[in-house]
């Protein structure tokens, strides 16, 4: 089971590094863009390629092959690649130890999530629903007010609500705060509290993985990033914008649930100067939208492939090619015992023989 997870966590982190390296290439495209890659790395870790190669050998095994491939060394060398952990090794004293560790790592994670989701909830009985003037494109999730000195923020995952801090209106301007709302409605379109919910659950399972965490960063500058943009994008005044979102820095407190998005977060100097410039991000031309749909195409189909290859039953000709080379490294004579052959005795006598690889 341990070499099993080993491996999991070597493709995971390989696939990681792969879109790590990608990144470099898309920094003038959109947020949305980096963020759902991010968001692929963050799920590759739920994913074992192990479910994939069973579900290649499954469709050789229940079906005939359209075509035969003779790949040679290829599906080994590709296994030693994916898998660099050789199976068969016993690790059971050293599994249970790592199991305890875990199960203590996970409890605490997973503890200290609920803690801060019972906070946002008692919030949100308190909150009373709001009664200030919204934008005329405001349709979306009810909006709440808190007493509290919480910064505006989109909570709840599955029926995420707007939470705004009382007397926000007089803080900020009408622009501001048409700019703010407009911020939290894009994380209500893009859904953004029901994937951070699953980074969550990646985090918790692989707490002990400090990529995992450095991908949970990535997340949540490019997720900020992208609904800046998206503000930017309906017309509102970047610096308006800007101003509102250093005014909420300085007045409230951010929400630490992940799952709940606000308007902070992430570098913020950097997304103070891109907003007030108004920069406008350059569409994803055709050949990276080609490279991009080959990355997530090779990252499902090769495990499939090396599956389909390994489950593949020889051919009867190779078998029997395979079989004729077989040859005696040594051979002795046998002796026949001189009672048996004074006596003119003869018989038979059955040879077991194990073949091993070496």
């Amino acid at each position: 089971m341990l070499t099993e997870v080993v491996n999991h966590l070597w493709q995971s982190t390989l696939i990681a590094a792969v879109i790590a390296a990608l990144m470099t290439n898309l920094r003038d495209n959109g947020a949305h863009v980096r963020y759902w890659l991010w968001w692929f790395a963050s799920v590759k870790f739920l994913l074992p390629f192990s479910l994939l190669t069973w579900l290649g050998g499954a469709l050789v095994r229940g079906s005939a092959p359209l075509v035969e491939l003779d790949l040679g060394e290829l599906p080994a060398t590709l296994s030693a690649i994916a898998e660099p952990m050789p199976a068969g090794a016993d690790w059971t004293s050293l599994g249970s130890v790592l199991l305890g560790i875990w199960i203590v790592g996970f409890t605490a994670v997973v503890g200290r999530w609920i803690t801060r989701a019972l906070q946002v909830r008692a919030l949100l009985h308190s909150a009373v629903p709001y009664a200030g003037r919204l934008p005329a494109n405001a349709s979306g999730p009810a909006i709440r007010t808190s007493a509290a000195l919480v910064e505006p923020a989109l909570v709840g995952v599955f029926r995420p609500v707007l939470l705004l801090p009382s007397g926000i209106a007089e803080v900020l301007t009408r622009a501001q705060l048409d700019a703010v709302i407009a911020h939290e409605l894009s994380h209500w379109r893009r859904r953004d509290n029901l994937t951070a919910a699953v980074h969550m659950l990646v985090e918790a399972v692989l707490w002990f993985h400090p990529l995992v965490w450095w991908i949970g960063a990535r997340l949540i500058e490019e997720r900020e990033r992208a609904c800046d943009e998206t503000v930017v994008r309906e017309g509102h005044d970047g610096r308006a914008y800007a101003e509102a979102i250093l005014n909420v820095c300085e007045r409230y407190v951010a929400s630490r649930l992940e799952c709940a998005s606000g308007v902070s977060g992430a570098d913020l100097k950097r997304r103070v100067l891109e907003i007030a410039r108004n920069r406008v991000m350059s569409v994803v031309p055709i050949r990276k939208k080609l490279l991009l749909a080959a990355l997530a195409l090779a990252t499902v189909m090769a495990p499939i492939i090396i599956g389909a290859v390994s489950s593949r039953p020889a051919p009867a000709q190779a078998q029997a090619r395979s079989d004729r080379d077989v040859v005696p490294i040594v051979r002795i004579n046998p002796e026949y015992p001189p009672s048996a052959l004074a006596a003119q005795l003869e018989g038979e006598v059955n040879l077991q023989f194990t073949i091993t690889a070496t």
